[in-house]
């Protein structure tokens, strides 16, 4: 009993330390900077005693993006001459996926890393909704871009620090709406799924809303009618059109956005950011293969020169997704990413873990043109999804497995 709540309290900490406490700027820097330089140090020790030893079928995928991560400091060094503090200091957030190997070792259960996200959840709705409301004021987070909370796309535009964790509470509410629920239970996680619709439109950020929706309607669709199909859909479309021909500022920003990126075709900047980051930017074939490691932006020669990118051509990291992870880490992370996505989504586990499989439809659709694939707003909850789905699948086989030995045992009974 006192090791479960141990180990519950570890993983709260550590979740909320990864998040920088959602990024609040009340407190101060370095005394987050300390906490979280302290926390993942302890855990990347802990952690290395079992990296090696784990076994399961994404145990793998995640030992080829952690050491390539690890590995992408020497790299930094070799091409760049950055210092291995400044690469150390850069890197540190982009290591929480040692956290998976400290889940597997505690083995605990999938019951409570659900509370403990649904529970960050709301804190994320909460704290979202107060910043929104509070706009003028930097609170958590910080804006796109000037030094407040302006306004884009028809509304008061505030990409919240910590999505990841949203984005799979709202997949686990989903779920579990398709499962027996009391009356009080239903509404708290209908409350939470149409939560999910209303935030990313809030936040007017295409791949968030068109990802969400394409999970929201695979999910409710699965299983249905034809003529079930055809009415939510033409009701859909309908809604569309409405919406397309009102005047509400939110609709209209996102049209004009995405009108504009339509005429830039290829000259548009994540186009060419992406081509210039793939193609042009490794000064080695070394490079091309091992990754160029994280800039420790602004500070070494290699961070000024990816600050002059985006201050001279407006090229991000963050707007090429997983190509900024081939770009610092390499081709191996990119192959451990592609068996992560392969074999978590063709594995058989329990539907009441679905969730898990959307998280990782979610991520591989928002992957080329958004951080989530490496940034720690998403990191530790993707580490939780995989989690999720690795000891859900094995106990699901060793299930299987006592299944079929009580089958033969009562066979071996009967012709007796």
């Amino acid at each position: 009993m006192k090791n479960n709540i141990l180990n519950t309290a570890l993983v709260v900490i550590v979740l909320l330390v990864s998040l920088k406490l959602f990024d609040a700027k009340f407190i101060d820097k370095k005394l987050i900077a300390y906490i979280n330089l302290l926390t993942i140090s302890i855990i990347i020790v802990y952690s290395s005693y079992y990296i090696l030893r784990c076994k399961g079928i994404l145990v793998l995928p995640v030992q080829l993006i952690y050491f390539s991560i690890i590995f992408s400091m020497v790299m930094a060094y070799y091409s760049w001459g950055q210092s291995f503090k400044h690469s150390l200091i850069e890197t540190l957030d982009y290591l929480w996926w040692a956290m998976f190997f400290i889940l597997i070792v505690m083995n605990i259960s999938i019951k409570k890393i659900e509370n403990i996200v649904i529970v960050f959840g709301i804190v994320y709705i909460v704290l979202y909704l107060y910043q929104y409301i509070n706009s003028g004021t930097i609170i958590f987070g910080k804006p796109i871009s000037g030094e407040e909370f302006g306004e884009q796309r028809g509304a008061v535009r505030i990409i919240f620090p910590g999505a990841g964790v949203f984005i799979l509470t709202i997949f686990i509410a989903i779920t579990k709406l398709k499962t027996k629920l009391t009356l009080s239970y239903k509404t708290f996680y209908y409350c939470l799924a149409c939560l999910g619709l209303i935030i990313p439109v809030m936040q007017v950020t295409r791949q968030f809303i068109i990802g969400v929706i394409l999970v929201y309607f695979y999910h409710f669709m699965k299983g249905k009618s034809y003529f079930y199909k055809l009415v939510v859909i033409v009701l859909f479309m309908g809604g569309i059109t409405i919406a397309l021909n009102s005047d509400i500022p939110m609709v209209k920003g996102l049209i004009e956005t995405q009108e504009r990126d339509a005429k830039l075709g290829k000259k548009y900047i994540r186009v060419l950011a992406g081509e210039y980051f793939l193609t042009e930017f490794s000064p080695n074939v070394a490079s091309q293969i091992l990754g160029n490691g994280a800039p420790n932006w602004g500070i070494s020669s290699y961070g000024k020169f990816i600050d002059r990118l985006s201050y001279e051509k407006e090229y991000f990291l963050s707007d090429v997704g997983i190509i900024a992870v081939y770009s610092m880490f390499g081709v191996f992370p990119i192959i451990g990413f592609i068996l992560l996505w392969y074999r978590g989504l063709n594995a058989e586990i329990p539907q009441k873990y679905i969730y898990v499989k959307y998280y990782l439809f979610y991520l591989l659709f928002t992957s080329f043109t958004w951080f989530s694939v490496y940034h720690y707003h998403y990191l530790l909850s993707t580490v939780f999804a995989i989690y999720i789905l690795h000891k859900s699948y094995h106990d699901n086989i060793i299930a299987h497995k006592i299944l079929e030995y009580l089958k033969l045992n009562q066979l071996k009974v009967s012709k007796k």
